[in-house]
């Protein structure tokens, strides 16, 4: 049974990794198209740090200066910390000569039973399993900690956590479009570094997406969440090759110049009343079906391959072709295509050429949508 990689889905119109970097007031990003949906904006600082709508703050960490393996006598192996603020809590580290810093570090944990983390970096770490992050959250070894001079850590000093970036909010910028505002990020504090690359993920609308050109339908590879290839079979793969083979125009393939049809070409042309354009590209959408048709019989005549009932296209039942009554460069194309197992697959798309954008405030885009829904409730 063949197959064929899915291609066409509804474009999500999702902007990832949009590099961009700080402008010079060094508290706005500017992204290079409007956003559609706050809650779908992510930022991502040097390819490292997501930064939430408010902000990213470290938590409190105390770093000793003294590599090991370490020394420990019998009473010099305590640590009292204190931690937010709160009560004090004692830490007792094993004694011996030659106790290497990742060995202390197990030992420490162990001890603390999960009230403190301790880290090796070169050096011994020291931080707290608290949800506080930024200046509020501390870290203070207190009078009585004798293991503090043995790994470098000072008494009676606080250690704080840091405030890396501060919240942020849309902005709207007040020079842009009513139709599409485009919106800025505003850090509340300035951001130190003026170097940091920043990337941007959001949704942006239909009309300034270039994933799908705005036409709201994207063409490309689609995978799974377990990174497997979407592939079409049966049904579904006769309903999209034979969508290929309609819109894709005649002799843009190099190798196969007879493939495809000369239908997007005609879109503009007036459909006359004698319908001789209108029959010509008629024809020319049934040939284009009878020469695929052949390509599947020598498939699997010829070439040996399995094709289903399913997906061997039998017959081209019926096609209709009707240009929009008030914009020639809307083209509606309904058809219906019968598998050898006689089930019936309908077929609709409306076609628009690209135009730029009417300042009095409608583009060709927007009255396709209006003639398309007027046409539906008909």
């Amino acid at each position: 049974m063949s197959y064929d990689r899915k291609l066409e889905q509804v474009c999500p119109h999702r902007v990832v990794g949009e590099a961009l970097y700080i402008n010079s007031d060094r508290r706005t990003i500017r992204p290079q198209r409007p956003i559609a949906s706050a809650a779908s904006v992510t930022v991502r600082f040097n390819g490292e740090v997501d930064v939430p709508a408010f902000g990213y703050a470290t938590p409190a960490v105390a770093k000793g200066s003294v590599p090991g393996p370490f020394n420990i006598a019998v009473g010099q192996n305590i640590l009292v910390v204190s931690v937010n603020g709160g009560p004090d809590q004692t830490v007792i580290a094993p004694v011996g000569n030659q106790i290497s810093a990742q060995a202390l570090c197990l030992a420490l944990t162990a001890a603390a039973q999960g009230r403190l983390a301790f880290k090796v970096t070169g050096r011994l770490q020291v931080s707290a399993f608290t949800s506080l992050r930024g200046p509020a959250s501390r870290i203070e070894f207190k009078s009585g900690s004798t293991l503090a001079p043995t790994v470098g850590l000072v008494v009676g000093r606080v250690h704080r956590g840091q405030e890396i970036y501060s919240p942020w909010s849309l902005v709207i910028d007040p020079n842009t479009l009513s139709d599409r505002p485009s919106r800025f990020i505003v850090f509340d504090r300035t951001i130190e570094s003026t170097t940091d690359l920043v990337e941007l993920g959001y949704t942006t609308i239909r009309q300034e997406c270039r994933r799908c050109g705005g036409v709201g339908i994207e063409n490309d590879w689609q995978y799974t969440s377990a990174g497997a290839l979407v592939k079409v079979r049966n049904f579904d793969l006769l309903r999209q090759e034979v969508m290929k083979v309609t819109y894709t125009e005649k002799g843009s393939n190099p190798f196969h110049p007879w493939y495809g049809t000369l239908l997007l070409e005609s879109i503009g042309k007036k459909l006359t009343d004698q319908g001789i354009t209108q029959n010509l590209i008629l024809s020319d959408l049934q040939e284009a079906f009878r020469r695929w048709q052949a390509v599947k019989k020598k498939q699997e005549e010829d070439v040996g391959q399995v094709v289903s009932d399913e997906e061997f296209p039998a017959r081209l039942v019926v096609v209709n072709m009707k240009q929009d009554a008030t914009n020639p460069t809307i083209l509606y194309v309904d058809a219906l295509v019968q598998s050898r197992s006689n089930n019936p697959i309908q077929i609709s798309r409306g076609l628009a050429l690209p135009e730029p954008a009417d300042l009095f405030g409608s583009t060709v885009q927007d009255s396709f949508l209006a003639a398309s829904q007027a046409r539906a409730l008909r």
